[in-house]
């Protein structure tokens, strides 16, 4: 069976980006929608606009039930403290989307991985990323244990496999990958799946100013067939989660574009962006040995 109607959804980094669309994606009549994040003044955390409140109100704007929660993902006590607060308020959790995480200023800006700089680097792309996801986990999973219901859903990233931006970061995507497929033996006798999502180039705040201007790289031209909205992945999680057999995606990591032709999801502009999978590889198809 799909999971219930009335969902209780937390979206983790939710101030903006990607996290923010997923909220929004998620936003029905009758579901509730936690947004997490540091931001709840503009420029607080980032030169981006965005923060959890402006984010709770565009949800409810779409019909849904919104609650902005400050929470730093750093602090495993302040995770913590977020499950606890919503299970309280809603008697039950259907939903963690773990999305949250932070980019260095200079990712972007290449460099070989011993001119990095090491704890900087590690503390915002595993430690906010990676980690924050696995505590998450860890503290909303009995609860869907005792309701035998629900997903737990890491954005990663193909740089699970391809090499994107930084070694680090391939460390953090390939570790969350990792997670859901060991969570997801360990959560299947309860009928909660794990997965991971990879989105394709993802039209945010941080992109969205150069694609106005039309001055993308000439080397992004190819690219753009298969760049998406931020929120794109959330529809693809709300459809999965209407799937009566929704445990099947559970134990792996999905391209957001092959996942959408399957379950025939469109994007807010009504087309299916294409995969990057040829060149950038697919994810990798997980072991069924269980050795404990």
């Amino acid at each position: 069976m799909g999971l219930q109607t009335e969902r209780v959804v937390v979206v983790t980094g939710a101030s903006r980006g990607v996290g923010k669309g997923i909220a929004l994606a998620m936003a029905r009549p009758g579901d509730t929608v936690y947004i997490t994040g540091r931001a709840r003044q503009e420029g607080q955390t980032s030169s981006l606009p965005g923060t959890i409140d402006a984010t709770a109100q565009e949800v409810e704007a779409r019909g849904a039930r919104a609650v902005a929660v400050a929470c730093d993902h750093s602090d495993d006590a302040q995770i913590e403290a977020l499950m606890q607060q919503v299970v309280a308020e809603q008697g039950r959790l259907d939903i963690l989307v773990n999305n949250v995480f932070q980019v260095p200023d200079d990712l972007q800006s290449w460099q070989p991985f011993w001119k990095r700089p090491i704890a900087e680097h590690w503390r915002m792309m595993v430690d906010v990323g990676m980690r924050a996801h696995y505590v998450a986990a860890c503290h909303a999973a009995p609860h869907m244990v005792e309701q035998r219901s629900g997903m737990i859903v890491n954005i990663s990233s193909p740089g699970a496999r391809a090499y994107l931006h930084s070694v680090i970061y391939g460390i953090g995507k390939a570790g969350a990958d990792k997670m859901v497929q060991d969570m997801a033996k360990e959560l299947k006798d309860y009928h909660v799946a794990a997965f991971s999502l990879w989105p394709g180039i993802v039209k945010t705040e941080r992109l969205q100013p150069a694609l106005e201007a039309d001055a993308l790289p000439a080397d992004y031209e190819p690219l753009k067939p298969g760049m998406e909205s931020a929120e794109f992945p959330g529809r693809i999680i709300d459809a999965i989660a209407n799937q009566q057999d929704y445990m099947r995606f559970s134990g792996r990591a999905w391209w957001n574009s092959e996942l959408a032709q399957a379950l025939n999801v469109t994007d807010v502009d009504g087309n299916q962006p294409a995969s990057y999978a040829p060149f950038m590889g697919s994810p990798c198809e997980p072991s069924d040995a269980m050795i404990t």
